[in-house]
């Protein structure tokens, strides 16, 4: 066999090692990566094309462009202070480097190297998932624990591009093939559901919506105009439905306390705070409250006082009152002697709902952000809620982003800038949440100003535009992916999203077979 078909073999297998281990091994993954590039190196040597190639990856004006999205944070060290994180941020997205490089100073692949590497990277996905749900210990609320090696919200982003790259296969093949994707992809609809993930289920619903919206460009006029017209009035539908849940939830308490009992039966006056509108389950959390009784019943029910911790780590008196609460029990003596054993039992666990086990993971988790919602209303309180204190994220970073909007605070000096914004607004977060913004448009504009912002993002489109790869649907799928992660994440600041980022954006970019089309790639 020949140097060129031995180092192309290298260089497809170090790219499915890639996309095999991102969901499973950092350690492994910059293996992978180190092969990718001795390989694209030596085999430039043996071959005697490096001049060809390093013309490739360094004078085309799609991969130069994408290169410089790396650039950028390089250059953003010039006016950072903290150059120990900055230069932390560069490492961390070396992987622009070394696969827009390889990828882009390489010929494409052949359609079945593409499908190979695509259809091991997302086996691989569903063999991680499968993995975490027969060997996490995790508790069951602990949807966080599920994912044994990568964050759970990475994970999400890779199931969903499982997905897609299934559907994108289609439905040809032998009946077993078909049989094995289309029940791994109704394995990653239940495990995203298993994980919680709210965004998971909005970017395979938007997913769905794009897929639709291109499956009809062949069709007839009228059709397409009412398809489209349907799929255009789609997320009004499902943010209609998302607003009368919310409120199904968050239902008004009676203004007027003459209809509302005065005393227990025992005659200790009750507790009505009315204009609180933190509920459980439909019931009011800080009405029908008499906290002598309650203290004075639960110690004949439990040997653990009310002020310690339950096993979840929350204080105990606040799980009494919200599991009380969602049985629509008054919380006095009656509501105490109501509970039974197991109430008591799961109540010492700490869990806050008697239903939390009966439903979705996925219903569970959005009552839990209603209610981490409502609880912000009322105390304002953030520590240790994801939702709100993204909330405080984005409001502290709206701040420095308008006061540094022409060139930004540099590289390395997000954090410092928000460490100083916490101080100076006297934020309620404990120090221990003093985190960044958790929006990758929000850090970028920080970090570089509003004219920064609007190259990164030139940075990713244009190459692609340039490219072709807008009317590839695969890329758009990871396109739609990765955008609705940049919302409510920093994705390219860890060494998966960076590699998550730059791999497949470089695979399906400047790899891909063009042109190609679902059929193509089957």
């Amino acid at each position: 066999m020949s140097d060129q078909h031995w180092t192309q073999r290298v260089h497809v297998a170090a790219l499915a090692l890639c996309a095999v281990f991102l969901p499973w091994s950092t350690a492994f993954l910059s293996m992978a990566q180190m092969l990718l590039v001795v390989n694209w190196i030596a085999s430039g040597v043996l071959l005697g094309t490096v001049r060809e190639r390093w013309r490739a990856a360094f004078t085309r004006p799609p991969v130069l462009v994408f290169l410089a999205f790396l650039g950028l944070h390089v250059v953003g060290l010039l006016w950072t202070t903290d150059l120990k994180w900055g230069g932390d941020l560069v490492r961390i997205l070396l992987p622009v480097l070394s696969f827009g490089a390889v990828l882009g100073g390489s010929d494409r692949l052949s359609r079945p190297a593409f499908r190979t590497i695509l259809l091991l990277g997302a086996w691989s996905v569903v063999a991680c998932a499968l993995f975490g749900a027969l060997f996490s210990q995790a508790r069951a609320d602990d949807y966080r624990g599920l994912s044994l090696f990568i964050s759970h919200i990475r994970l999400v982003l890779l199931l969903c591009l499982a997905i897609a790259v299934f559907v994108w296969k289609g439905w040809h093949g032998p009946w077993w093939e078909r049989l094995a994707r289309g029940l791994a992809i109704l394995w990653c609809l239940y495990f995203i559901n298993r994980l919680g993930s709210v965004q998971g289920f909005a970017i395979v619903g938007m997913l769905g919506l794009v897929l639709l919206w291109r499956t009809v460009d062949g069709a007839r006029r009228w059709v397409r105009w009412s398809v489209r017209a349907a799929l255009l009035v789609a997320p009004i539908v499902a943010a209609s439905w998302v607003v009368r849940e919310v409120r199904s939830r968050t239902i008004p308490p009676p203004q007027d306390m003459r209809f509302m009992p005065r005393f227990t039966v025992n005659g200790e006056p009750y507790i009505h705070e009315v204009n609180k509108v933190q509920q459980q389950n439909g019931h009011h959390l800080w009405t029908y409250l008499a906290w002598g009784e309650l203290r004075n019943n639960w110690l004949k029910r439990s040997k653990r006082s009310m002020d310690s911790q339950d096993d979840r780590g929350h204080v105990l008196w606040a799980t009494v009152v919200r599991y009380m609460s969602g049985k629509g029990l008054t919380k006095d003596s009656v509501g105490v002697w109501a509970l039974t054993d197991e109430d008591i039992r799961r109540i010492e666990q700490g869990v806050p709902d008697h239903l939390e086990g009966k439903r979705s993971m996925l219903q569970e988790r959005f009552d839990e952000v209603v209610f981490e919602w409502q609880h912000y209303l009322d105390e304002g309180a953030t520590n240790g809620h994801s939702m709100t204190m993204r909330l405080e994220y984005w409001r502290t970073g709206w701040t420095i982003a308008k006061a540094n909007w022409p060139i930004g605070v540099g590289t390395g000096d997000t954090q410092v800038a928000f460490n100083e914004a916490y101080e100076h607004m006297g934020t309620d977060l404990a120090r221990e949440w003093w985190h960044r913004a958790h929006n990758e448009y929000l850090t970028l504009w920080i970090s570089f100003g509003l004219f920064g912002l609007a190259f990164a993002l030139f940075t990713w489109w244009w190459p692609a535009y340039a490219l072709g790869a807008w009317s590839d649907p695969l890329f758009v799928a990871w396109a739609v992916i990765f955008g609705i992660s940049c919302l409510t994440d920093d994705t390219v600041e860890t060494q998966a999203g960076a590699t998550f980022f730059a791999l497949y954006y470089a695979l399906l970019v400047f790899a891909a077979p063009r042109p190609l089309s679902g059929e193509e790639a089957r």
